[in-house]
């Protein structure tokens, strides 16, 4: 694989010298260059100096259409006129009080009136910190401690959190026994003994495990779609096993809809009609600024109540994120959820009529306006098939990001795209067109170097 990975890279640092150069000032502030390890990719993520609407303009002057936008976080892509304007408004008010804002309920009053099951929330500064504080409130109101995630499942950058997201072969245990499996070595044993890993979209397995561990289970957090091991949707069965078996067991249900809450006007739980105890957001609900939520009945709520004799403790809240996903929330309604969707789905069509036109064993996966595209044919229905894919493919999904980004198409090097509603159906053929010309590039090095990705 050397050599088509020499000649990617090669054209790739011809393409984007200024990029090049920024890297190294940078590495000499950054470890690696960077502060965010989910956006660096190598040779060197490019340096991005402003965008708008759908597009990117790079160091390099490259117009790039971008269909990350900031990991899902931008449904309405960059700038957006109304975000721009409540962030600006509110900037000459202040910034921030350390008090509560209209702002503030305004934006809260939305989620709540969106999310039937979240009858009180709080805000967060992520969507780590909001799914932190989920496991938080459900160990204090359960009186137990531990908790199960799914092999894959990615809920932010804390230590339970990380616990099994990435479920490595000869360390995840065999699929009817998985054992939890530390993402590095910052992991200690006492958080893997926390951890409970549950094999994603496996039902019988679930209702097993939540019934084995029910007397110290305090929560089962699951995404609705597997976001950072490629975009595979949880079925509905499996989704109502979680439901039903934490029922019965005086379990909570906790959803992860920080990427999900897109894909309707209530989110994924809406869509499947599944209802969790507690559900964490981000993304999205801040119109591009940081911020998280979390929320659910009163009851559970209760214990952040500052009137208990002894409330779970948590502060956070910025006005510049109020307003500014306000502003985002009011725009998207029920049509513009219905476009991004409907781009979505002809972005996966389009993707896969390309790897049949060129014969590769590829395809794009994922649900309404979240697409991820996979080198293999292979059914898809957890994290350890998605890594088997991974594994068979070598480089060749790096490389084919790069060729992307130099075809004007920017994605997370992982392949994940997802629509916006700046965008229109001729971005969406853009993309479709640079994949056809990406894989008509690689294809005789594939045929080289991994003719088992050819049909």
């Amino acid at each position: 694989m050397g050599d088509l990975r020499t000649q990617v890279h090669e054209a790739y640092r011809a393409w984007s010298p200024e990029s090049a150069r920024l890297i190294e000032d940078a590495r000499r502030v950054f470890p690696g260059g960077d502060t965010r390890m989910s956006a660096h990719f190598g040779p060197y993520p490019l340096f991005i100096e402003r965008a708008e609407g759908c597009r990117l303009y790079d160091a390099d002057g490259h117009e790039i259409r971008d269909f990350m936008n900031n990991f899902t976080s931008l449904i309405h892509g960059h700038a957006n006129p109304d975000v721009v304007e409540a962030v600006c408004e509110q900037m000459r008010r202040g910034s921030a009080y350390a008090a509560p804002t209209r702002s503030q309920v305004a934006l809260g009053s939305l989620l709540q009136e969106r999310v039937p099951s979240i009858e009180q929330l709080r805000f967060t500064s992520s969507g780590s910190e909001a799914t932190l504080m989920t496991l938080r409130c459900a160990r204090a109101a359960t009186g137990k401690h531990r908790i199960m995630k799914m092999e894959g499942g990615y809920h932010g950058s804390y230590e339970l959190a990380e616990v099994s997201l990435v479920p490595l072969p000869g360390l995840a245990g065999p699929p009817d026994a998985p054992v939890p499996v530390p993402i590095d070595a910052s992991i200690p044993p006492s958080t893997l003994g926390d951890v409970v890993p549950c094999p994603f979209n496996d039902p019988e397995m679930a209702r097993t495990l939540i019934a084995r561990h029910a007397h110290e289970l305090a929560a089962v957090i699951v995404e609705p779609v597997l976001g950072s091991m490629g975009m595979i949707p949880a079925t509905r069965e499996f989704l109502q096993a979680l439901r039903d078996a934490a029922s019965a067991h005086d379990v909570l249900l906790v959803f992860d809809e920080v990427i999900t809450l897109r894909l309707g006007l209530g989110g994924a739980q809406q869509q499947h009609d599944v209802v969790p105890d507690l559900t964490a957001l981000g993304k999205i609900i801040g119109g591009g600024l940081p911020i998280g939520a979390f929320g659910g009945s009163e009851e559970l709520m209760r214990v952040f109540h500052p009137d208990e004799p002894n409330p779970v403790m948590h502060a956070s809240t910025f006005s510049l994120s109020m307003a500014a996903g306000a502003a985002a929330m009011e725009q998207l309604d029920v049509a513009a959820i219905r476009r991004t969707n409907e781009l979505g789905d002809r972005l996966r069509t389009g993707f896969n009529e390309a790897f049949a036109r060129h014969g590769i064993r590829g395809q794009a996966v994922g649900l309404g306006s979240l697409v991820n595209l996979h080198l293999t044919d292979a059914p898809l229905p957890d994290a350890r098939a998605v890594l088997d894919g991974l594994i068979a493919s070598g480089p060749i999904n790096s490389l084919l990001h790069l060729e992307m980004l130099q075809r004007g198409v920017a994605s997370a090097s992982r392949l994940m795209y997802c629509t916006s509603t700046a965008m229109v159906e001729s971005d969406v053929d853009f993309a479709v067109d640079a994949l056809d010309d990406a894989l008509t590039a690689l294809r005789p090095g594939i045929e080289a170097e991994r003719p088992a990705l050819l049909n």
